[in-house]
């Protein structure tokens, strides 16, 4: 089920063959984003946000993420893997950083290069930001793609809030990607791959906001890849090389909650979990919070260690990372942007700015504003004559759902159990009242 125009690429499939139409996803959905229509669970494009959260609830594993085929590695002679360090923090600690690096190249990758080199460089470039766009009270980090469309469908009032920069992820991989073709290696060599965490940043990199391109190739499940080098690990002699790194402890722990806002002055915020995410949102809208400075908002718990493509307990990985970074601040003080020249850094600079993020809000129901709120009132009176028990069974999350649904022309009053149980003539006297000759009821 989609709309006529699909803004959004999605990572998240459902497999209808295993689907049982339960609706724990429907409840469970932060955007009502999914329906179940004839026994089957269908999202609707323009509304899902890839947050994952049906993923989670679904009892069967019928829903699922789709990555690119892990033998396109062969299509190129450069194979670069861009590693999150949350990767690195899923592996135990008698494992060394090395070893992980050695197995991830075993498997066909030919250059390893950690997301988080970005970091330093976009600090800078956040500070440029924030001190340039003065008329703004607050900022919205950009980091998390989930979050970035959760405000474009609900909230697109803050739209204009958020930090117009690419996240850290876009920035290796312009980074390496130019320095290998400065190093005189032709482009359709070179093949860029991201080990995600999570569905969003999959839809992120297959559909950047607003179309900005991305020189990444392809996206690889973090699950998938942890699985094949754990077998390595435990199957084969420990195979060390040195690493050839500039990070340092605050970089690794940029994609934990709060590793961004540390890095800012003033009155930051660092929020974690999408019901807690919409609840500062909401509380933002309705003046109930007046924030200034810098926002971090992620959809996941704990940020990216809570992400849905991870195999290991948050709490666990948070603890590797943290120590990993006590010990990167020990034997390593340098900062990504020391070590590019100005004429490479402003290059890189000009390619890191969004220029426009549009509001793509669910909540519009006519282009004409005169028409929406007759239509709005329209539902409101239509929903009034439902039973408010919101049980799911028509195949919407709630009668609030649904109710608009029949305003949209995308469902009919008959899917409502409760509907046989009221006077026919008398219930349907009432829907015509409301909705005049328009076909909504079944024939």
């Amino acid at each position: 089920m989609s709309e006529t125009k699909s803004y959004f690429y999605h990572a998240l499939n459902v497999n209808k063959d295993i689907c049982l139409g339960c609706t724990h996803c429907i409840k469970s959905c932060p955007t009502e984003a999914i329906r179940i229509k004839n026994g089957k669970a269908e999202i609707t494009d323009n509304k899902c946000i890839d947050c994952g959260e049906c993923l989670k609830s679904c009892s069967v594993n019928a829903i699922h993420i789709k990555q690119d085929d892990f033998d396109s590695l062969n299509n190129y002679k450069y194979r670069i893997a861009l590693v999150p360090a949350i990767f690195i923090g899923q592996f135990d600690e008698k494992y060394k950083v090395s070893q992980i690096y050695s197995c991830l190249k075993d498997l066909g990758f030919t250059h390893i290069y950690e997301v988080e080199h970005g970091v330093g460089f976009l600090i800078d470039m956040v500070k440029k930001y924030m001190s340039s766009n003065t008329e703004q009270k607050f900022f919205i980090s950009s980091f998390c793609p989930a979050v970035i469309r959760l405000i474009q469908v609900r909230f697109s009032s803050l739209v204009k809030n958020i930090i117009h920069l690419k996240a850290p992820l876009d920035i290796s991989s312009y980074i390496v990607f130019q320095r290998l073709i400065d190093a005189g290696i032709k482009k359709e060599e070179i093949g860029i791959f991201y080990i995600t965490p999570c569905a969003a940043k999959i839809a992120a990199v297959k559909s950047p906001v607003e179309k900005h391109p991305s020189p990444i190739h392809g996206v690889i499940n973090m699950d998938f890849l942890y699985n094949k080098v754990r077998l390595m690990l435990n199957n084969s002699k420990s195979i060390t090389e040195p690493i050839n790194h500039n990070l340092v402890g605050r970089d690794v722990l940029w994609s934990l909650t709060g590793g961004e806002a540390k890095n800012f002055q003033g009155r930051c915020f660092a929020i974690d979990g999408v019901k807690n995410v919409i609840d500062f949102l909401e509380k933002i809208e309705n003046e109930e919070i007046e924030p200034t400075g810098l926002i971090e908002m992620r959809v996941c718990n704990q940020s990216c260690a809570g992400g849905v493509l991870n195999s290991n307990n948050r709490f666990a990985a948070m603890e590797r990372l943290r120590k990993r970074a006590i010990y990167l601040d020990k034997s390593n003080s340098k900062n990504i942007t020391t070590s590019l020249s100005p004429e490479f850094y402003n290059k890189i600079e000009s390619m890191m700015e969004i220029e426009a993020i549009k509001p793509r809000s669910i909540l519009k129901l006519d282009d004409n504003i005169q028409k929406a709120l007759e239509m709005m009132e329209k539902i409101k009176k239509t929903e009034r004559l439902l039973p408010d028990v919101d049980c799911g069974i028509c195949g919407a999350p709630s009668c609030a759902a649904f109710a608009e649904d029949i305003g949209r022309n995308i469902a009919q009053i008959e899917d409502c159990v409760f509907f046989e149980k009221e006077n026919y003539e008398e219930f349907s006297k009432k829907i015509k009242e409301i909705w005049g000759n328009r076909e909504i009821l079944k024939k």
